[in-house]
């Protein structure tokens, strides 16, 4: 958080911080390891360097020491300190494309139990401030997405891009438990700035990014999840759409050997081997979809019926060598972006119904002059 304070209070901020991190943080969790950076002043580039590549490529708690020491910030690590990687990174953030975010909080006695809102009233004001609010729901599954479902205070979570009509969404919410209070934050989330452009064979784990290249093998499944590979001169890599991606699969299925395509999404291993979790992605040239078809009979136009090597008509009984004729079929992708569906989307990623949906990952193409 950024804000502007007396000089005088500085110090009891701090104490009132750390105090409540303290208070507040879960230490019998593994994965529990706040950090909290202080920082006074003007933002410098080195920071701001840092902020960005810590949103597209792993970065070590190490490494956040070394950069905080540099700048003059102060931090402080509980447990293992991995928080002071994110909060140095906020920081330093430019936020030049930004979206907003309403989180409502639960009274203390509340936390734990079952969030209580009236599913149907969620529905309704999505479908009044519908895309202005966005992912408060998921049309085809007739779910909401707007409660988590962990055990930390937040009742609601409500994004958008137009902050009057994410307040106006969350009044029209009803509620069946009491609202302790509400905060509206500034975030980069659904902004699409974790992607950058890179060469398959650059390619890290936990990377963020965006490739061109070539499909070089027809899909394959194992446990519903589907998996291509792509390469360009660089190297190749395998994509996968994974299950919770649901009908996105279909489009992906869609893809053949030969196809240009650009994929966004980030890197992990899976079943020992780097691929590329895949978020979206955009058809640049498609190859012919060629079938073989039996030809129609020569003598009365009627339909051939295979017969071992030969061809004989279902109408006339005429025969003839089993030769098939090829046909080019149309595609079923077109020249647009294909993006998952609400509840499996990354929180950073920009869902196209939003202005710019499509343009971030084209102008990242574009700026390498690859378009």
């Amino acid at each position: 958080m950024t804000f502007e304070v007396d000089e005088k209070v500085i110090p009891e901020i701090k104490d009132l911080v750390l105090f409540y991190v303290n208070q507040l943080s879960d230490f019998t969790h593994e994965n529990t390891n706040p950090g909290v950076v202080f920082f006074e002043g003007n933002i410098p580039e080195e920071l701001r360097e840092f902020s960005l590549r810590a949103l597209r490529e792993h970065v070590t708690i190490e490494e956040a020491e070394r950069v905080a020491k540099e700048v003059g910030a102060e931090y402080f690590k509980f447990k293992v300190g991995r928080g002071i990687i994110g909060s140095l990174a906020a920081i330093g953030y430019p936020l030049e494309r930004f979206t907003y975010e309403l989180l409502a909080y639960r009274e203390p006695d509340n936390w734990g139990t079952q969030r209580r809102v009236d599913g149907e009233s969620v529905f309704l004001a999505d479908s009044w401030s519908y895309p202005f609010t966005y992912d408060n729901v998921d049309p085809y599954k007739r779910s909401v997405l707007i409660t988590p479902h962990g055990k930390d205070p937040v009742l609601v979570g409500i994004r958008g891009i137009d902050r009057g009509r994410v307040i106006q969404t969350f009044e029209r919410v009803k509620f069946k438990e009491p609202v302790a209070f509400y905060q509206l934050f500034k975030t980069n989330q659904n902004t699409d700035d974790h992607l950058t452009y890179k060469k398959i064979g650059e390619l890290k784990l936990y990377d963020s990014a965006v490739v061109r290249g070539t499909v070089v093998k027809p899909y394959w499944e194992r446990g519903r999840h589907v998996f291509f590979e792509l390469e360009d001169e660089t190297g190749r890599i395998r994509i996968a759409a994974f299950e919770p991606t649901k009908k996105f699969r279909n489009y992906v299925r869609k893809l053949l050997p030969g196809d240009k395509i650009i994929a966004a999404g980030g890197v992990k291993e899976h079943e020992g081997v780097l691929t590329l979790n895949l978020e979206k992605f955009y058809p640049v040239k498609l190859v012919p979809r060629i079938e073989y078809q039996k030809p129609k009979c020569p003598k009365c136009g009627g339909t051939m019926k295979s017969k071992g090597d030969y061809l004989k008509c279902k109408r006339c009984g005429y025969k003839m060598p089993k030769k098939l004729i090829p046909v080019e079929v149309p595609r079923e992708l077109e020249r647009k972006i294909y993006e998952v569906p609400p509840d499996a989307r990354k929180h950073l990623s920009r869902p196209l119904v939003l202005p710019g949906g499509e343009e971030r990952v084209l102008e990242l193409l574009q700026a390498k002059g690859l378009k």
